[in-house]
């Protein structure tokens, strides 16, 4: 059975400005004016009518899934399609109103001409700026094909002539390990064989493996799956199941194929949809507060130890993309140089280093860190789509490349200004591995709700300026 791949919740709201130019367009082709649109009641249950039939439709429909893969002509007859259901149904829902007749038909007449134009050109655009948006690399999902010198050539070929349009190949694996056979061409695309793909895999961006053999050891293809699993990255398996019971298993398509996806947590993307919404509004009301305390900070932190203000670092993202995170300076200049000398007094068992009253904090800085000033700018990061509001804390490139299998996983949602560790007593942990066990608390039982929870506690802590150094 064939599973819709994705939603795109986006398209809704386009859809629905479509429709509302559409009634006001009909509206001043009918009367010749906009005078008493929102006045008179009739036109106001006509508009309220049409919006609800569109949303029952869509959901009905499933107009709002798998947009990417549709070509730009499809998606015209699609929108044609649709409004002639819209037509149909409004016209019988305005019957049983008994209010069909007190409309004019060139009125609707010209809604349904207007908004067959405007939805094409709407959803073209949408699926444009999709397109442009996927084609960046710490957008798109990184997937890396896993396979044997048998199924390598025709895997690759039918992926990349049919994987949806938000997907990047970042390489391919030869689990066999042997290359000599392979045309020039494949060669090239193989990143790693059996022996080291693990480590390939923990240091680069990869989102998800898509596993493809043929008279493999199946308790070899099972380990494998099990430990990308536990690596966070979402395992899509060509055809067999291998008998494997895990907490998240579905089957669905993948380009041309179709396969069982194997996945610790599989997140719904309407809610991955207001997660991001609310990274968007909170990152700018986040910048203006930035911009005003820069105006305050900046001085300062430039008059006790001369430099720029800001700091900037390279830090990992989701599923190991690296990006530049950036906070107001709370170090003086040679921090870096200085953090070798005091790594023996690193008061963190892991991956992680922090020191109680660390000498490479100026005293601005001390203050800053306190009462959490110092995060602000990573709001730019939030807008920019690096980082979200809430999430796990990204690592430096040094912690990252030490991270064993099982932390890695810690990075397989965006990391985040706030997260569960930090307001479950930031100083008080001293462990790693207790990070990583809270972070994977929240990755497993992540939810929007779960989100506005730890952001209305991160605001309380820092009001307290508690648990920060």
């Amino acid at each position: 059975m064939k599973k819709k791949y994705e939603s795109t919740p986006g398209l809704a709201v386009f859809d629905i400005l479509s429709l509302i130019l559409s009634y006001i367009i009909g509206f001043y082709m009918r009367f010749g004016s906009l005078d008493g649109i929102l006045d008179e009641q009739l036109y106001r249950i006509g508009i309220v009518c049409l919006l609800l039939v569109y949303v029952c439709v869509a959901l009905q429909t499933g107009c709002l899934e798998n947009l990417p893969e549709r070509g730009y002509g499809k998606e015209i007859f699609l929108t044609f399609q649709m409004n002639c259901i819209l037509a149909v149904v409004l016209a019988l829902v305005l019957y049983f109103l008994h209010i069909a007749g007190d409309y004019s038909r060139m009125f609707f007449g010209w809604i349904f001409v207007a908004d067959v134009m405007l939805m094409s050109f709407f959803r073209c655009l949408y699926k444009k700026l999709l397109r442009q948006y996927y084609s960046v690399d710490k957008f798109a999902k990184r997937f890396l094909i896993l396979a044997t010198l048998e199924t390598a050539e025709g895997t690759y070929r039918d992926l990349t002539a049919s994987v949806p349009a938000d997907y990047s190949l970042a390489g391919m694996v030869l689990l066999d390990g042997r290359q000599s056979s392979l045309p020039k061409k494949f060669k090239e695309i193989v990143v790693a064989d059996r022996s080291n793909m693990y480590d390939y895999i923990r240091q680069s961006a990869i989102d998800e493996a898509f596993i493809s053999v043929d008279n493999y050891p199946v308790h070899e293809i099972e380990d494998v799956i099990l430990t990308l699993q536990h690596m966070g990255i979402v395992v899509n398996v060509n055809i067999q199941t291998f008998g494997l019971k895990t907490r998240e298993k579905a089957l669905r398509e993948f380009g041309s194929h179709s396969v069982l996806t194997y996945s610790t947590n599989m997140f719904d993307s309407a809610s991955l949809f207001m997660k991001r919404g609310m990274d968007i509004l909170g990152s700018v009301v986040g910048l203006l507060l930035t911009a005003l305390l820069t105006v305050f900070i900046g001085p300062l932190i430039f008059l006790e130890s001369p430099g720029p203000i800001f700091f900037s670092q390279v830090r990992i993202g989701k599923n190991g993309r690296r990006f530049k995170i950036y906070k107001f300076r709370s170090m003086y200049m040679d921090a870096e140089e200085r953090k070798k000398e005091l790594m023996e007094q690193n008061e963190m068992n892991g991956q992680m280093f922090k020191m109680t009253n660390d000498p490479r904090v100026t005293k601005v800085g001390a203050f800053i860190r306190r009462t959490s000033i110092d995060e602000f700018p990573q709001f730019f990061n939030v807008l920019k789509g690096d980082m979200s509001l809430v999430g796990t804390r990204p690592p430096t490139e040094d912690e990252f490349l030490h991270y064993t299998n099982e932390q890695k996983r810690r990075l397989s949602l965006k990391p985040g200004i706030t997260g569960l560790w930090q307001v479950s007593g930031r100083s008080d942990i001293t462990d790693f591995d207790e990070v990583v066990k809270l972070d994977l608390q929240y990755i497993d039982n992540w939810s929007v709700w779960q989100d506005i929870k730890i952001i209305g506690k991160t605001i309380w802590t820092v009001i307290r300026a508690s648990g920060a150094h």
